[in-house]
């Protein structure tokens, strides 16, 4: 199971596939695994197998709410209603508490124009999953279906004040204030949409992949995972400020450890240390054994000459990994950072007998004890 989240959050849906046939082949009713399985085939674009292994799921757990939300989804994407519908409604006896069947079953209404129905589903979801672009973007439209134009733009508005890297909402927006005559709103929104649009500096295929990966956050906004990808993509594109919005949804929906240790890396990366430190930290709070972000929190530290901040993260990576050479070489530089060289060559000298002799980080261990000498 673990495997296979693994993989789908890396977008490697073949693969957590074959995981989750693996572990099926161990227990064939592991529910849980029958419902990733229907994720990583639904996110590859397979319906089919997706429907036949949430069919497994409700079979043999008939009261799992998450197979029926999940059914309800599909269908809704293949425009069987009907279908959607049914599933959705039994989701919401076994679970009315749950923003993500409201969410489904408003986007019934919404594809079968039942905008009043779509409305109250959606300001469900509000009260239950409140500050949600997508679930506001959601509502504007049922809002719009409606008849209730200026209720639907500050529907809209508020999805894009709190994602402003949202080009569908920024669109409707702009159309919709153009309706009502709000001129400088309707420019301001157009020029973020052209600013989006303008990603990838003429390659026609970076906006598709935008579209791609905010169709994911509309599919299932409440998933750290697509916010982050969404948030990676807008980095890569140098886009800063639309993936630190992002990121910080994604930091916000409570990730694992792994994930907010991604985010710090990528920030690292885009010469952004203070947001990065901020998110090692958040790793480290929310699993407070995770070795690789109190390395990643000491290293940055280190280089911020925060010395006694840094020192004391390394010292507790090699209190939970002591075998691991890795920690106590980073521990050494620390220390020489912090100006205590003979501390640093007693480590090192650690980090030197642990490291097997073909291992790439002998050389540098080598290396940094020289350097003391």
């Amino acid at each position: 199971m673990e495997q296979a989240r693994s993989l789908l959050a890396e977008g490697r849906f073949l693969e957590a596939v074959a995981v989750c046939q693996e572990g099926l082949k161990q227990d064939s009713t592991a529910v849980p695994l029958y419902n990733l399985m229907a994720n990583a085939y639904a996110a590859d674009g397979r319906y089919a197998p997706a429907i036949e292994a949430l069919e497994q799921v409700v079979r043999l757990m008939p009261n799992f709410a998450v197979a029926h939300v999940n059914l309800g989804g599909i269908y809704t994407k293949l425009g069987q209603y009907g279908e959607a519908e049914k599933h959705l409604r039994q989701a919401l006896a076994l679970d009315p508490k749950q923003p993500s069947v409201h969410r489904r079953l408003g986007e019934v209404y919404l594809g079968t124009d039942r905008y009043p129905e779509a409305v109250e589903q959606f300001g469900q979801a509000l009260a239950l999953y409140p500050e949600d672009a997508t679930l506001y973007f959601f509502l504007g439209q049922a809002l719009e279906g409606s008849g209730r134009n200026t209720d639907a733009l500050n529907a809209f508005s508020q999805a894009v004040h709190l994602d402003i890297g949202f080009p569908e909402a920024l669109y409707r927006l702009a159309a919709l204030a153009r309706k009502q005559d709000r001129t400088a709103l309707a420019d301001s929104a157009l020029a973020r949409f052209q600013h989006l649009q303008a990603i990838g500096k003429g390659d026609t295929e970076v906006p598709k992949q935008m579209k791609k990966l905010r169709a994911s956050v509309l599919n299932a906004p409440e998933d750290p995972v697509h916010h982050y990808r969404l948030g990676t993509f807008f980095a890569q594109h140098e886009y800063l400020e639309e993936a630190l919005d992002k990121l910080a949804k994604a930091a916000r929906l409570q990730p694992p450890a792994g994930l907010l240790n991604q985010m710090g890396g990528l920030l690292l990366n885009a010469r952004r240390p203070h947001e990065a430190l901020t998110y090692y930290r958040q790793a480290i709070d929310t699993e407070p054994t995770y070795v690789p972000a109190l390395v990643n929190a000491a290293n940055l530290l280190s280089s911020l000459q925060r010395h006694p901040e840094a020192l004391a993260y390394y010292q507790k990576a090699t209190e939970l990994a002591p075998q691991v050479p890795n920690t106590w070489y980073f521990l050494g530089l620390g220390q020489l950072g912090a100006g205590q060289p003979q501390a640093a060559k007693q480590t090192l000298q650690k980090a030197l007998a642990l490291c097997p002799p073909d291992n790439l980080l002998r050389p540098q261990i080598e290396t940094a004890l020289a350097s003391v000498k």
